[in-house]
Formats: C-alpha cells, sequence, structure tokens
C-alpha cells in the first residue's frame, strides 16, 4: 500500500467545527452522518459497529481526544471523520479529562494492520500539544483540516 496522509481518509465536508452533542454517543452519531457513505442502511450499520466498539471501553486516549473506531466489511475504503465539540464531552477517558476533538476511524474488515497504523497516527496528535491546541483552536471546518491532512498514516 503507498504511502498515505490523513488527507486520503478525510473530506472537508466530513469535519464539524463545532461539532454538536453533549454525550459520546450524540458526538459519534454526528461524526458518522457525515461520513461519505449514500447508503443509509450501511450507515447505520456503521453506527452501530462504533457504537459496540465504544460500549467495550472508552476510545478516549487522553489529552482531550477520543478515537471512536470500527473495521466493517460494509466499506471498502477507510473513512474518517473529525469532530471540536461545541462544550467538551465526557468519554469517560482514564486520564479523566474531557474530550474536545474526535477523529472518527472507520476500516475495512480486510485491513487490520491499516486500521492499527491509522489508529497509531491519530494517537501521536495527542502528544503534539502545539497542534491540539491549534485544533481546539480552530473555529473553521477547512482550517481544522488543513492542520490535520498531511500527517501521514
Amino acid at each position: 500500500m503507498p504511502s498515505r496522509t490523513l488527507a486520503d481518509l478525510l473530506r472537508v465536508e466530513s469535519v464539524l467545527v463545532p461539532m454538536p452533542g453533549a454525550t459520546r454517543e450524540n458526538a459519534i452519531t454526528a461524526l458518522v452522518a457525515v461520513l461519505p457513505v449514500g447508503d443509509p442502511v450501511v450507515k447505520r450499520e456503521l453506527l452501530a459497529a462504533v457504537l459496540a466498539r465504544e460500549a467495550a471501553g472508552s476510545t478516549a486516549i487522553g489529552e482531550g481526544v477520543a478515537i471512536p473506531h470500527a473495521r466493517s466489511p460494509r466499506v471498502s475504503v477507510p473513512l474518517l471523520a473529525v469532530g471540536r465539540a461545541a462544550a467538551p464531552i465526557d468519554f469517560h477517558a482514564a486520564d479523566g479529562l474531557p474530550v474536545t476533538l474526535v477523529f472518527l476511524l472507520v476500516v475495512p474488515a480486510a485491513e487490520p494492520s491499516f486500521h492499527l497504523k491509522t489508529l497509531a497516527a491519530l494517537s501521536r496528535i495527542a502528544s503534539d500539544k502545539d497542534l491540539l491546541r491549534r485544533l481546539n483552536a480552530s473555529a473553521d471546518p477547512r482550517h481544522l483540516f488543513e492542520l490535520i491532512a498531511s500527517r501521514p498514516v
């Protein structure tokens, strides 16, 4: 597989700033809604898969970042949606901090290694304090997209 960046997985239309929702379920639902999937049945299945993964354990990784995710046989390419919460959301993070940035990832079931590689790339964002500050200050979907688009996967 050729080298990818987050721009290969994300569309500006899949960036929500501000992201609606006061709960992690609301946030996940809002992000699944903006994934570039036309079939409403597939969207419902993706939502169920991501919520089931979240129910198994919080996907909050600390520093105000969560990465709800799932693998699905219903998608043929990896999909990413990103949201900056209008108000901090309790994702039951181990560090106790509420979440302000949510990266929702859905990958084809047949690509488990890419799934792990992308999760690792997204988790590195949480360790970049300057980038986190700029992402949380972003008031525009295009600006937030541009801040993360060139990051490698």
